[in-house]
């Protein structure tokens, strides 16, 4: 998932080639399947708000981006990647960051779309490649001739229409907290932040995650940071002393202006987990040849090392026994869910059986009417029988006969 050094990449690309620049043409090769994407506002409106518009630049805060325009029109178009999304520019060169050719070749002949080493392309890699490429989703022509395009693998990013040219203070940036590379606070203004927040029990995983105190930082980055500073990803907030909010703060700043500043994560230090973590779950060893585990935390699958990473007695046993107790809470609620749905199939065949005693029950009695009303005929006289066949018949069921309408076309 492209998170905050990603998005950064982003913006530096873009800004090589946007800047002082005018779109001329948006274009949606899938229209279909973004429309749902579009938050507040829909296609037809965020092109308009991007076409003939001057770009002076290319912002970012936290893992959205958006562009700023030189016009008083109050409009912000404002990009968030979601899972897989990225930017791709046709025969850009490489002057914002090196890359290993074959690698990158090997990543776009895969179709990995959104990671860092995808967002340059060069003459020679465009000779190779078909474009616009695969999973394009949204496509600029601009005023000086570069073609760009918005690939998404997953369909999980959302544009923002901003009625506004601060769109810092409106919605959705004005719930994100600081940025930790635009605006990394003092440790006193951190240490504030942190005994301000509205709970202090929660484990620093989901804490890490939390972008209403942190923008930018995803899974990734969240388990980097806990492995450097030697936290389990379920130790509690509440529970570190002021060494170790220190080495909090401090490892929060060192792991993101690192991962910016590389470039690329194939130049990320050799011992970070972050190599050593895409295992699909399964166990493996960090660039110390221990263990590396895999928990979900926060909802997120998190990569830790027991022995680099511990908890103490009492922590542990405290997280023992929350983890015991949400699985018996989830073992309940799967046990009366199943239990709604035997009650209701159960109360469906009750009802099935009574509504065909029903149905048994009026057919004899309409029977029984009609054999009654039959006999009452038979006792009339010949002069009253011809008299009362009319009724009996129409006290009978009649069957509507539909007529089917045809048109027909000369």
């Amino acid at each position: 998932m492209p998170e905050l050094p990603e998005v950064e990449y982003a913006r530096r690309l873009l800004a090589c080639f946007l800047n002082h620049t005018h779109i001329t043409k948006v274009t949606y090769p899938d229209a279909d399947g973004l429309s749902k994407r579009f938050i507040n506002c829909t296609p037809t409106t965020f092109a308009n708000g991007l076409v003939n518009r001057k770009i002076l630049n290319i912002k970012r805060h936290g893992k959205y981006l958006w562009f700023e325009m030189k016009d008083q029109q109050p409009l912000t178009p404002i990009f968030h990647f979601g899972m897989s999304g990225g930017f791709r520019i046709k025969s850009a060169p490489d002057i914002t960051y090196s890359k290993e050719m074959k690698l990158i070749k090997m990543k776009a002949k895969n179709e990995i779309d959104g990671q860092c080493e995808s967002f340059v392309y060069d003459d020679e890699l465009d000779a190779d490649l078909t474009w616009p490429p695969r999973f394009t989703r949204m496509r600029f022509l601009t005023s000086n001739g570069h073609d760009i395009c918005y690939t998404d693998l997953r369909k999980f990013g959302r544009f923002h229409l901003v009625e506004s040219n601060s769109p810092l203070s409106c919605l959705p940036l004005s719930k994100l907290g600081f940025d930790p590379y635009l605006q990394m606070p003092t440790y006193e203004n951190f240490l504030n932040l942190i005994h301000s927040y509205r709970s202090a029990s929660i484990e620093l995983k989901t804490f890490l995650l939390d972008q209403s105190f942190c923008a930018g930082i995803g899974n990734y980055l969240a388990d980097e940071i806990l492995y450097q500073s030697h936290f389990h990803p379920r130790k509690r907030l509440n529970t570190l002393n002021d060494e170790q909010l220190k080495m909090l703060h401090k490892n929060i700043d060192y792991v993101i202006k690192t991962a910016v500043d590389a470039g690329s994560s194939h130049k990320f230090p050799r011992e970070w987990l972050f190599h050593y973590r895409w295992t699909n779950k399964r166990k493996t060893e960090d660039y110390y040849k221990l263990t590396i585990e895999f928990d979900t935390v926060g909802g997120r699958t998190s990569a830790y090392v027991p022995q680099r990473q511990m908890l103490s007695n009492d922590e542990q046993q405290q997280v023992d026994i929350r983890l015991a107790a949400r699985e018996i809470k989830r073992t309940n609620k799967k046990m009366m869910k199943e239990n709604d749905v035997n009650g209701k199939e159960s109360n469906d065949d009750e009802n099935d059986d009574v509504s065909i005693d029903i149905k048994v029950s009026t057919n004899k009695q309409s029977k029984r009417k009609l054999i009654k009303t039959d006999s009452e005929v038979n006792e009339l006289p010949s002069k009253k029988k011809l008299s009362l066949a009319s009724n009996v018949i129409s006290n009978r069921p009649q069957r509507a006969c539909k007529q089917k309408i045809i048109n027909y076309h000369v």
